[in-house]
């Protein structure tokens, strides 16, 4: 009798374990969708379509000592193998500005002062200096842990100083992230 309870108990044990998964098997809480590309833009007239690193849609750690994770939410939006054109764009969003809201961006908000967004085209020996724009952010679910948003802006190889010469125009950006999840 003993030995048939225990067999019993050991089926349940197993069909509990058969029916639960991992986190990674279950689509984000709150029936998130995930877009097919976290982040999206035209780049004089170019429209680039990326995700991280990873070719995810979810914030990365900050390589940056300017912009630490506990104060920065970074959102990267780069070319993987498939198209290493080296063409990235980095959203740098303080927590604090983890709202509704449209946040200006230029040189002044660059090195950990405030919401910023830079410009890395390792095709050409230029600087990108961010010299305007902004970044306007539409959604935030802090249960779901999504953010998104719209964003515009220029680049100079000149960093101050007026006028400059625009080396790239970034217009109609999009962005679609997971934040602080674990992967």
């Amino acid at each position: 009798m003993k030995i048939s309870k225990l067999m019993g108990g050991l089926a349940a044990l197993a069909l509990l374990s058969i029916g639960c998964s991992s986190d990674s098997d279950n689509p984000p809480a709150n029936n998130v969708v995930i877009p097919t590309y976290a982040m999206t833009w035209k780049m004089n007239g170019t429209t680039f379509m990326r995700n991280n690193t990873w070719g995810r849609n979810t914030a990365i750690s900050n390589l940056y000592t300017y912009y630490p994770d506990e104060e920065f939410i970074r959102l990267q939006g780069t070319g993987t193998f498939t198209n290493a054109d080296g063409v990235e764009i980095n959203i740098m969003i303080k927590r604090s500005d983890l709202v509704v809201g449209t946040y200006p961006v230029s040189h002044d908000t660059e090195d950990g002062v405030a919401t910023h967004i830079d410009l890395i085209n390792n095709a050409n020996d230029e600087s990108e200096n961010t010299r305007e724009g902004s970044i306007t952010i539409t959604e935030v679910n802090p249960v779901a842990k999504t953010v998104k948003g719209t964003f515009h802006f220029k680049t100079s190889d000149n960093s101050e100083g007026t006028p400059y010469t625009v080396n790239f125009d970034v217009t109609q950006g999009t962005f679609n992230y997971r934040y602080d999840i674990v992967e």
